[in-house]
């Protein structure tokens, strides 16, 4: 059986009605592949952010995680955009569990270096892949908080990162990133079919690509160097779209690869 890994964020997480549409396609698609599914939460995150009267703070698309940050970010995770997402799901007669990269130390991480002063960032050393063989013996869907272990305390961990190690770690079939831009642009803002490391080398330091999908591209790409065939990065566009883009009738985002 084929393992499918699909990170989901932005409005998607979101947006009841765009939820709903993909609860229902990814209950369809559980019943025929092992799917892992991965989600962020950022806008969640920057409205309860309000709370701590504290502007969010991003460093080359990475979130500046202050201790206080670092809770609200648990909790938002991994508690309600998680459970959110889980209750959609079942509803949809997807049979699935939420779980964190603490739970279990599914996913472990240290200290995120050499990209500037980021507080409780992590980089992921290590993914236990027997926790999800575990739920696909017992056909559940995992759905993962991104929010990550390591010596004791929690990490905030990029959400296309963590779904990108998980692909690596499972060797994944088909690996989907979903977010609110329908795939990487260029200078005239039209989407980019198909991206190798040249072409996006170049336009990050053009500053074509800039802001958070630079850590999207990037870990795409090393996902492509250690081992995964292709990533596509989407935006929602209904769920007989995504059927499409995963039997590879059509694409509507960006492809990146060799």
């Amino acid at each position: 059986m084929k393992t499918i890994v699909v990170k989901i964020g932005g409005s998607l997480a979101v947006d009841e009605a765009k939820l709903l549409d993909f609860a229902v396609v990814a209950a369809e698609v559980s019943k025929d592949f092992r799917l892992v599914i991965v989600h962020g939460g950022g806008k969640d995150i920057n409205a309860n952010l309000v709370l701590l009267n504290e502007e969010p703070k991003f460093i080359n698309g990475l979130r500046v995680t202050t201790p206080a940050i670092m809770d609200m970010v648990e909790m938002t995770l991994s508690g309600k955009v998680n459970k959110k997402l889980v209750r959609m799901l079942l509803l949809n007669n997807a049979n699935v569990a939420g779980i964190s990269g603490v739970d279990a130390k599914l996913l472990e991480a240290k200290p995120l270096q050499g990209k500037g002063d980021l507080g409780a960032v992590g980089d992921i050393f290590k993914v236990n892949t027997q926790i999800l063989e575990a739920f696909f013996a017992s056909n559940i869907t995992p759905v993962i908080s991104p929010v990550s272990y390591g010596d004791g305390i929690s990490y905030n961990v990029n959400a296309d990162t963590a779904a990108s190690e998980i692909a690596i770690a499972l060797k994944a079939d088909s690996f989907i990133l979903i977010s609110d831009i329908s795939g990487v642009l260029d200078q005239d803002k039209k989407i980019i079919p198909h991206l190798n490391r040249g072409l996006a080398n170049s336009l990050i330091q053009s500053g074509v690509i800039s802001g958070g999908m630079i850590p999207k591209v990037q870990s795409a790409l090393e996902s492509i160097e250690r081992g995964l065939k292709s990533i596509h990065i989407i935006g929602w566009e209904g769920a007989e779209a995504f059927k499409k883009q995963l039997s590879g009738i059509s694409n509507s985002g960006t492809i990146i690869g060799n």
